[in-house]
C-alpha cells in the first residue's frame, strides 16, 4: 500500500509541475497564471491519457521486450491520433466553453496541430524519461539487495566452517585428561565448552568485540597447548584495551588453526602470536610457527588450503581495500602478518 501510495504522488507532483511550467511558458499569450492553470488542466486531459497508455502498454507490450519497430509504428499512430483528437477537443472548448479566449479556429489550423503534437512529444519525452530512470533506480536497487544476499550467504558459509578435526581431537583429549587431572580435565572442558558457544551464538553476529575473539583464541591455544604438552612451545600475547574495537567473528582463529595443523613435529616445535593494535583502530595480528625438514614450499602450498582461503574470501567481503594479508616462509619459520582497520562500537546482530 505504501508504494502504491509513493507511485501516485510522484504521478501527482509531475502532472502538477507540468502543468505549472506549461501555464508560465502560456505567459507569451496570456498574463493570467491562475487562468492559464485552468486552461491547461482541460487541454492536458488527452496528452494524459496517452503518456499512460504507452507507459503502462506500449512500453511494456514492445519496447521493453525489444519490439522496437512495433513500438515506433504504434507510438507514432498514438502521437497522431492524440493530436487530431486533442484538435477538435480544444476547438470545442475554447470555441464553446471558454470563449473568453478567441483560440479555437488556431487549434483547428495546421500551424495548431502542429503545436499540440510539439505539446504531445514533449510530455512523452519526459514522462518516458523519469519512468525509465525510476526503473533504473529500482533495478539497481535490487541488484544490489541480491548481491548482498550473496554475499550475506557466502559470509554465512565460510564463518560456520569449523574444524571437525578439532572438535574429534579436543573431545578425545578431554576424555584422556580427565582421567590423569581431574581438574586440568574440568578445566579444557569449560573452555571447549566456551569454543563451542563462540561458535554458536557470536559467529551469527556481523561483528564482535575484538575482546571476545581474543577471549575464544585463548581458549582454542590453551586446549591445544594442553593437548600437545611438551612437544609444542606456545606463547601468545593480547591488548589488553580491545572492548572498543570490532572485528568480523571466527576470522583470526584458522591463522592459529594453520599453525598447530602445520607446525607439529615428534621432536618438538614452537608457536607464537602476537596482536596489537596500531593507531587506535589498526590490528596487527602475527602468528608464526616452527617448520622442519625443508618443509617451507610445501606450506606455501598448503597456504592456498581451505583455512587461509576462508580468511582471505572473509577479507575481501568484509574489509575491501582496510587490509594486508601477508604470507610468508624463511629458513625454519612459517608467518602469516594480517593487518586490519576496525570499527569502533559497531554491534550488529545479523
Amino acid at each position: 500500500m505504501d508504494m502504491r501510495f509513493g507511485k501516485v504522488i510522484k504521478h501527482i507532483v509531475f502532472w502538477a509541475l507540468f502543468l505549472l511550467l506549461w501555464s508560465l511558458h502560456d505567459f507569451n499569450y496570456h498574463d493570467d497564471l491562475l487562468e492559464n492553470l485552468e486552461t491547461n488542466v482541460f487541454a492536458f486531459i488527452p496528452y494524459a491519457g496517452l503518456v499512460y497508455f504507452n507507459l503502462y502498454f506500449l512500453m511494456p507490450r514492445f519496447l521493453l521486450k525489444r519490439k522496437v519497430t512495433g513500438y515506433v509504428l504504434l507510438l507514432t499512430g498514438s502521437i497522431i491520433i492524440t493530436t487530431l483528437l486533442s484538435s477538435h477537443y480544444l476547438s470545442f472548448y475554447f470555441g464553446s466553453i471558454n470563449i473568453h479566449q478567441p483560440t479555437a479556429n488556431f487549434f483547428i489550423s495546421f500551424p495548431g496541430k502542429i503545436a499540440i503534437a510539439t505539446e504531445v512529444i514533449l510530455s512523452l519525452c519526459l514522462s518516458m524519461t523519469l519512468f525509465l530512470i525510476d526503473e533504473w533506480y529500482r533495478k539497481d536497487r535490487l541488484m544490489h539487495e541480491i548481491e548482498q544476499k550473496q554475499l550475506e550467504t557466502e559470509l554465512n558459509l565460510l564463518k560456520h566452517q569449523i574444524n571437525p578435526h578439532f572438535l574429534f581431537n579436543s573431545l578425545n583429549s578431554i576424555y584422556v585428561m580427565l582421567g590423569k587431572h581431574l581438574e586440568s580435565g574440568k578445566k579444557m572442558l569449560l573452555q571447549f565448552s566456551e569454543i563451542l558457544s563462540h561458535q554458536l551464538y557470536e559467529a551469527n553476529k556481523k561483528s564482535i568485540t575484538l575482546k571476545s575473539e581474543f577471549e575464544n583464541l585463548q581458549n582454542y591455544i590453551d586446549i591445544e597447548s594442553t593437548r600437545h604438552g611438551d612437544f609444542a612451545k606456545v606463547a601468545y600475547s593480547f591488548p589488553e584495551s580491545s572492548e572498543k574495537l570490532t572485528i568480523a567473528p571466527m576470522l583470526l582463529l584458522p591463522l592459529v588453526e594453520n599453525a598447530f595443523k602445520h607446525g607439529q613435529s615428534s621432536t618438538g616445535y614452537g608457536i607464537n602470536v602476537d596482536a596489537n593494535v596500531e593507531f587506535g583502530h589498526t590490528l596487527s595480528f602475527t602468528v608464526e610457527n616452527s617448520v622442519f625438514n625443508g618443509q617451507n614450499q610445501r606450506f606455501l602450498g598448503e597456504s592456498k588450503g581451505i583455512g587461509l582461503a576462508n580468511v582471505k574470501r572473509r577479507l575481501e567481503l568484509i574489509y575491501p581495500n582496510r587490509h594486508i594479508l601477508d604470507i610468508a616462509s624463511k629458513n625454519a619459520t612459517f608467518k602469516v602478518h594480517l593487518k586490519v582497520q576496525l570499527h569502533e562500537n559497531e554491534m550488529f546482530d545479523s
